[in-house]
């Protein structure tokens, strides 16, 4: 008899177990140390108690690991990840588990509801779809070997302490995606480090990179200094900073044709897309 409660008294430890194991057969191969979940939790802003998990017995077979943030102006939940192992699915957990988030998120105040799923995934975004969901954007996630990038120092770089994300946000074309957002970078902000070109006194582009895996969730130039290599400079810093050989940027906004530009030309290829959803909880609380 399978029973559906918040995470709240669940060890982590059980958590990634059973995060291993539904994400075993993904279409996007995990690598995933403990340490490495443990911080992705906390860059996405995990929340327990509006997490729920699908137990059979005391085995937890379904999780949704869900954060809560202000987003837009409204207090809102993430999907940081859902997932079913294998010898539990097409039995309705994900349905039943989105109810019982749905009914959490009631007493809990949150009025909206945002997750990704990959474009490929028919299955998901059915479901989601059937459950009120709609698609506010798609995104293109894309990769990088470092030793075959295209990319010209012709500026100068210097890294930033202090960011200034009041300016930098005049630098873009889209708002970043929830674990590209400046509230997930500075979750975990001594994983990143941040360089940026100077022009007559004012920083006037900037990149953020992890310093381990590689990925970039903000890159950006001001719109009067594009096309002079910037961009291209901040990036060959940014490289420079990360024992990564692998360089990804994650949930481009397919709008954005500056942003496609820029990665086409620096070398980066596309590897997944992916839809971003959103649910509008006081249209059916």
């Amino acid at each position: 008899m399978l029973n559906y409660k918040p995470l709240t008294h669940v060890r982590k430890e059980t958590i990634y177990q059973s995060f291993l194991d539904a994400f075993s057969d993904y279409q996007v191969r995990l690598d995933l140390s403990f340490s490495k979940f443990e911080k992705m939790l906390k860059r996405r802003g995990f929340d327990p108690n509006v997490s729920v998990g699908a137990f059979e017995d005391d085995s937890l077979v379904g999780f949704i690991l869900n954060g809560c943030r202000k987003w837009d102006g409204k207090a809102t939940a993430y999907d940081v990840g859902t997932g079913v192992i294998p010898q539990f699915r097409k039995r309705g957990i994900t349905n039943h588990m989105l109810q019982a988030a749905k009914q959490n998120f009631g007493e809990s105040g949150v009025e909206q509801y945002i997750l990704e799923v990959l474009t490929a995934n028919t299955a998901a975004a059915n479901i989601y779809t059937k459950n009120g969901f709609t698609v506010e954007r798609e995104f293109l996630c894309c990769q990088m070997d470092r030793e075959k990038n295209g990319t010209d120092s012709l500026h100068q770089a210097e890294h930033v302490i202090d960011p200034d994300w009041e300016l930098f946000s005049t630098f873009w074309d889209y708002q970043p995606s929830w674990q590209n957002s400046i509230q997930s970078v500075e979750a975990v902000r001594e994983s990143f480090v941040i360089s940026a070109v100077r022009k007559n006194n004012c920083i006037v582009g900037y990149g953020v990179i992890d310093k381990t895996n590689g990925e970039i969730p903000q890159i950006a130039v001001d719109k009067t200094w594009r096309n002079k290599g910037i961009g291209s400079s901040i990036l060959a810093d940014l490289m420079n900073q990360t024992s990564s050989d692998q360089i990804k940027i994650l949930n481009i906004d397919t709008r954005s044709e500056a942003m496609l530009q820029f990665i086409s030309a620096v070398g980066f290829h596309n590897t997944v897309n992916q839809y971003e959803m959103k649910l509008e909880l006081q249209k059916i609380i």
